[in-house]
């Protein structure tokens, strides 16, 4: 059973505070920082009534952070910046703790907090909220199956997700079979989706369950490409104990490789 901290925006870190303890796998899921007696009080009751024994509490100083499994930054879902000043809480996060990073451009924050924790790169994760799901839906749709049915490959950055069909499958089969080159054009032709809190939850959920179980997934999060500079994209990564293990290897066609050479490159002039 583990410990997971919640730090920032509490109105990013309530509501995936409580659908975390739902889960029901953890000790302690704990905010840190301000947040009404009442909300908490609220957050807790929810907590009871799904029948969950997780315990859901609050510590105002971070002085937790330095017993936590797991620490969620919580950024605003409206800013590109850090909401909150993380310096007081540097030098109190375990050192073995996995961070991952929830807001609007987790790229440049895993990046961004990576240079001011230091240490290992793979244990800070940013987790995006866009592309997958909206993804595998629009291809369901224009199939005509279940959303559960289809698998999607998604690289991009803060800016851009670009699909890689060859990748993407329904239950299986290579989507080329169902649909044209048209309809395929006009899938990777989409760009930057809404921002939801509702999909940052799910999308949470699956990295922390990860880690813990030590599951070996293949997520598309924000990891470190492991360069000298830490630069961090959206891209296939394997997923456990450690963190970020290591990142998927795809064989591109030289259009795409271009793409993702131009997403590398716009990166690093914001990572850097």
């Amino acid at each position: 059973m583990s410990t997971i901290s919640l730090l920032g925006d509490c109105q990013v870190a309530l509501p995936l505070a409580i659908f975390l303890g739902q889960e029901n796998q953890y000790t302690n899921v704990r905010i840190v920082g301000s947040i009404s007696p009442q909300n908490l009080s609220i957050a807790q009751d929810c907590l009871a009534n799904s029948g969950s024994y997780t315990n859901l509490d609050q510590c105002q100083s971070g002085a937790s952070l330095n017993s936590s499994d797991i620490i969620v930054i919580c950024s605003s879902l409206h800013k590109t910046s850090l909401s909150f000043p993380l310096d007081p809480f540097i030098n109190r996060i375990n050192s073995n703790a996995k961070i991952l990073v929830v807001g609007r451009s987790v790229c440049r924050l895993s990046a961004d907090i990576s240079k001011m924790i230091g240490g290992s790169a793979c244990r800070i994760l940013g987790i995006p909220a866009t592309g997958s799901a909206y993804l595998r839906r629009h291809i369901a749709n224009q199939i005509g199956v279940a959303t559960e049915d289809i698998t999607t490959f998604t690289i991009g950055n803060d800016q851009e997700v670009q699909i890689i069909p060859q990748y993407c499958r329904v239950n299986g089969i290579p989507i080329q079979h169902f649909l044209s080159n048209s309809q395929i054009n006009e899938i990777i032709s989409l760009k930057r989706i809404p921002i939801s809190i509702d999909l940052i939850k799910v999308s949470l959920a699956q990295v922390v369950d990860a880690i813990i179980q030590d599951k070996k997934r293949l997520l598309t999060v924000a990891s470190s490409t492991h360069t000298t500079h830490h630069i961090f994209l959206r891209l296939p990564t394997r997923i456990g104990q450690t963190g970020a293990e290591s990142t998927f290897p795809l064989d591109l066609e030289p259009q795409q490789l271009e793409k993702f050479t131009r997403l590398v490159t716009n990166c690093v002039v914001s990572q850097i």
